[in-house]
């Protein structure tokens, strides 16, 4: 399964109400989830969260992302690809506060 298509799936578990987080409006992850649907497999964001994820699975497993960007995707904002900047934003951040952590825990 590609990060598009696992992607993809995440998203319409939540809009289904048995994904990993509650959603507040649902057309406008419906809306996402279109918008990601035609986005080409190698567009920049998505290659950029993949790439995030493959380290420390700081795109699947932020908080940010999921309890806090996704449901209430709509409510103040329904712009997709601000969206979408907003996750790789967040979970870039995350990466470097887990490498950071790491490196502070290197010996000398």
């Amino acid at each position: 399964m590609t990060f598009k298509e696992e992607f993809l799936a995440e998203l319409e578990d939540c809009l289904r109400g048995y994904g990993a987080v509650p959603v507040l409006n649902p057309n406008a992850l419906a809306r996402l989830i279109d918008f990601v649907r035609r986005m080409s497999d190698d567009d920049p964001r998505l290659r950029c969260l993949e790439g995030v994820d493959q380290g420390s699975g700081s795109f699947w497993n932020n908080p940010a992302v999921w309890w806090e960007l996704v449901p209430r995707f709509g409510v103040a904002s329904g712009d997709c690809a601000e969206l979408l900047d907003r996750m790789l934003d967040e979970a870039i951040s995350d990466e470097i506060d887990v490498l950071e952590m790491e490196i502070r825990e290197l010996p000398g």
